[in-house]
């Protein structure tokens, strides 16, 4: 039996497809079996799906901005040495499994330089990243210079550089305090932090201060504001890691 398909003569063949033991086809010289030829297809449309989805992947990540020396952070490989340590990490597990599933809220970690704030943080981010969601990592000092610095650019302002802070779904201010006092920039700091209140979008804020000195450092009007739809605050106070302490 012959039939035609965009001008070629499909033939029936007496050779039978090993794989699926059916009569295969000669279309245009060449002879197929006709599953196979639609599972090649699927097979490239599959590979071709995989290789976007990771290379989307790779940008997502990239996009995120987290250190190179917290690539790889996550929650299975962040040291419990105390209670302390246990109860931090058992408050950012938690905290991205409410994000995941719909609930948002803030997160604050204070506390001792070297107590694992920043692995916790970007754990988070990874976390949050692997479901599509949107993160951001940034020091406060970092991100007051880009909004400041916007002004000098063509194609950016301030408002611009504000928004692009305020657009992801989770922003991660981290060295809130540090580094972020020169010139009023930490005005510029609060406004990003004012607009992601107004956007509805939750913010994990980092610091080296007290809980005492952060409330204070951030003022009555925008403490109130984290805490209007749910605060978590972790203090970090065990001895620095990275000076071999664990009390």
């Amino acid at each position: 039996m012959n039939t035609h398909f965009y001008g070629f003569d499909i033939q029936s063949s007496n050779q039978i497809c090993p794989i699926h033991k059916t009569e295969m086809l000669k279309l245009g010289g060449h002879i197929n079996c006709k599953q196979c030829s639609i599972d090649s297809v699927a097979q490239s449309q599959k590979e071709h799906a995989h290789a976007v989805n990771t290379m989307v992947r790779k940008k997502h990540f990239e996009g995120a901005q987290i250190p190179s020396r917290h690539a790889d952070s996550g929650f299975g490989n962040y040291m419990v040495q105390n209670n302390g340590q246990q109860h931090a990490k058992a408050q950012c597990a938690s905290f991205v499994k409410d994000f995941n599933s719909g609930v948002k809220r803030n997160l604050i970690m204070v506390g001792r330089t070297g107590t694992g704030k920043t692995h916790l943080a970007c754990a988070s981010a990874r976390n949050i990243l692997d479901k599509g969601k949107y993160a951001r990592y940034v020091t406060s000092e970092d991100m007051a210079n880009e909004i400041a610095n916007a002004w000098t650019k063509a194609d950016d302002s301030e408002a611009g550089a504000i928004y692009r802070f305020t657009d992801v779904d989770l922003l991660i201010l981290d060295e809130y305090g540090l580094h972020d006092r020169f010139e009023n920039r930490l005005q510029l700091v609060h406004k990003v932090l004012y607009a992601r209140y107004d956007a509805c979008k939750p913010t994990m804020l980092i610091s080296n201060m007290t809980r005492d000195e952060l409330v204070m450092d951030l003022g009555d009007r925008l403490w109130s504001r984290f805490q209007h739809d749910g605060l978590t605050v972790v203090e970090c106070n065990w001895a620095d890691s990275r000076t071999g302490g664990t009390a």
